[in-house]
């Protein structure tokens, strides 16, 4: 099943992209058999999907939404000979827990957390894969007269392994927020400034925009592209490297991706020599980019100090370097802090005027209040007198 209505590949790209189920609605110009195959073909038995799973909670919402949205279908049509087809509601049922309390849980404590059903109550996320489709520039042209039906074929997929929590072991940086969609969908529409260059990545995450722009490079005919990704815990830029590398994704196959653990604050220490020759001998950008990176009042100093330093270094060697930074204004003062603090360090910066879709579409930041309004893309380069 390679080309599918619009309507479908926007329910499946929900499913990929962990949208709340209460959100998810089945389109009302589908008939039930169609929509019945669809989920049967597209996700149940999606062999991606059985390899990189959403978490159980999160299938067991959305699969529980789909049989009464389905048996409400199947009622409005009359259909006496249709049924909702049986590998669905098997696949329903196996995301269900299994009944009783869970062993060794006498402790009144922990009773106090049962509820009649024997199953726990206030249950955690868990951690999830989750999967975004994303179509390269070029597909994006050939599509373009066909909106009312989707080519599969056309769009490349980056999946990766994320916290469900906005915090987790004390930090933020577990899961992918908002600003990274959009830096990406500016990045998609205009490879070329990743392609066969250097690129430094501040604040790298968990990995998306990593995998981004190093299966941009890799699709391009350009050689010579390398990609540094740096974070200043360990723990996440662990979990970043096992994302990039996951199979599934183009990211994968790119052979000059390097992860760094990078601490901004080195920057101010009295002793910069160490943190210059990492960043001008070693690495060597063409550009940096970062998103969301613009959240701690505590940060911003070092932040802007470590982005004048490499364009600095850059017109010593008679090299254009740039940023490219992507934020969520969260708190006006925060974001004011970081231009006043740019403009100190002698930098100049533009807003990049946000593309439409185009058909990278981005998942609505429904649990986090992010939205295309709050977020500036901002190009920052060194101001020449």
């Amino acid at each position: 099943m390679n080309t599918v209505r619009w309507e479908i590949f926007a329910l499946l790209r929900d499913y990929a992209s962990l949208v709340p189920a209460r959100f998810i609605q089945i389109p009302s110009n589908i008939s039930f058999a169609e929509m019945n195959r669809c989920l049967v073909e597209l996700i149940a038995l999606n062999p991606h999907f059985q390899l990189y799973a959403p978490s159980n909670q999160y299938q067991r919402s959305f699969w529980k939404t789909m049989v009464r949205q389905l048996e409400d279908l199947l009622n409005r049509s009359g259909e006496e000979d249709e049924e909702i087809d049986p590998r669905i509601l098997d696949h329903y049922l196996s995301t269900l827990p299994t009944s009783g309390p869970t062993p060794g849980s006498s402790a009144p404590s922990l009773r106090g957390q049962i509820c009649d059903r024997g199953l726990p109550l206030g249950e955690p996320p868990s951690k999830s894969f989750v999967t975004y489709f994303w179509k390269p520039k070029l597909n994006q042209v050939q599509e373009h007269s066909h909106q009312d039906m989707v080519n599969l074929t056309h769009y490349r997929s980056s999946t990766l392994e994320e916290s469900r929590t906005t915090i987790e072991g004390g930090t933020t940086g577990l899961r992918t927020w908002f600003a990274s969609h959009m830096l990406a969908r500016y990045l998609i529409q205009n490879p070329s400034i990743v392609e066969g260059k250097c690129v430094l990545e501040l604040g790298s995450g968990i990995g998306y925009l990593g995998i981004i722009v190093a299966s941009l490079q890799q699709l391009s005919p350009k050689v010579s592209s390398s990609l540094w990704l740096t974070d200043v815990n360990e723990e996440v830029l662990s979990q970043c490297r096992r994302n990039v590398q996951l199979p599934c994704n183009i990211s994968s196959t790119h052979k000059s991706v390097e992860f760094r653990v990078l601490d901004w604050e080195e920057v101010l220490h009295s002793n910069v020599k160490p943190l210059e020759n990492l960043l001008q001998n070693q690495i060597n950008p063409d550009v940096i980019i970062g998103a969301d990176i613009v959240f701690d009042p505590a940060l911003v100093p070092p932040l802007v100090a470590v982005i004048a330093l490499v364009l600095q270094l850059g017109y010593k060697s008679g090299i254009q370097r740039s940023a490219i930074i992507a934020l969520t204004v969260r708190k006006a003062e925060t974001f004011q802090s970081f231009l006043d603090h740019a403009r100190e360090e002698g930098l100049f910066f533009e807003d990049i005027p946000l593309p439409e879709a185009n058909g990278f579409e981005i998942v609505d930041a429904v649990e986090t209040g992010a939205s295309a309004d709050n977020v500036r893309v901002l190009r920052i380069t060194l101001h020449q007198t």
